[in-house]
């Protein structure tokens, strides 16, 4: 493990039209670098940031042909990270690379263990997120808050970051993994800090977020953590 290393995952399915832009846009950091792509899709994501490592040297690409999830792609990525800081980024290009360093920053200054981020600060770019999708989120961030006994107004962004060896390895879900990480980071005790970032709307590509499909998983899953918590 290197202590001044950010290991960068960024979980890909299906983001051909997103993964150069959002790879590109990275800016040079003051810490040392990874960026660790997985994809576990059927375009051309893969190839396209393969191609991009050859002149980006810090640019590790893993392409798997099973469908891994969100949360079993981020597992993948944990297994390869290098860095004592972790910080996860979806492919979609709707959080601008740019504004992770705001994100790192307090693990790097020792100011926390766990940073949560939240898109409902600042105002969002019209059409980041359907009205539906913001009522729903927003229902379980009260939920998460209320059942953790700390505040949080946003529970489901993609960006997240973690000091390494505090809960990789009590991350188990597969499919959509916020929540195992916010739970994990409480239940363990880290100190925690929510970041304001700015989320834009996705310019390619097909979201892959389905309201009540992905809400009613949310909803067992909440449940059933909340038990595990307790108990």
């Amino acid at each position: 493990m290197n202590h001044n290393l950010l290991s960068i995952i960024i979980p890909a399915y299906n983001e051909e039209e997103n993964i150069v832009t959002c790879i590109k846009k990275f800016p040079k950091f003051k810490w040392k670098t990874e960026i660790i792509v997985i994809d576990d899709g059927i375009d051309n994501t893969a190839n396209l940031a393969m191609e991009l490592s050859k002149e980006i040297k810090n640019l590790k690409v893993l392409h798997f042909n099973n469908k891994l999830g969100q949360g079993g792609a981020i597992l993948k990525g944990l297994e390869i990270a290098k860095g004592n800081v972790i910080v996860t980024l979806d492919a979609d290009y709707t959080v601008d690379p740019s504004e992770l360093e705001i994100v790192v920053s307090p693990i790097f200054n020792n100011e926390a263990e766990f940073v949560n981020t939240s898109r409902f600060i600042y105002p969002m770019e019209k059409g980041a997120m359907p009205f539906f999708n913001k009522i729903g989120n927003k229902i379980f961030s009260l939920l998460t808050s209320m059942i953790l006994r700390k505040y949080f107004t946003d529970v489901f962004c993609g960006t997240r970051a973690f000091k390494c060896n505090t809960i990789e390895d009590k991350l188990t879900e597969r499919g959509w993994p916020a929540l195992d990480m916010i739970f994990a980071a409480r239940k363990y005790k880290l100190r925690i800090k929510e970041i304001p970032i700015h989320y834009k709307a996705r310019k390619a590509g097909t979201s892959k977020v389905s309201t009540f499909k992905t809400g009613f998983f949310h909803l067992k899953d909440i449940l059933g953590k909340t038990i595990k918590y307790y108990f």
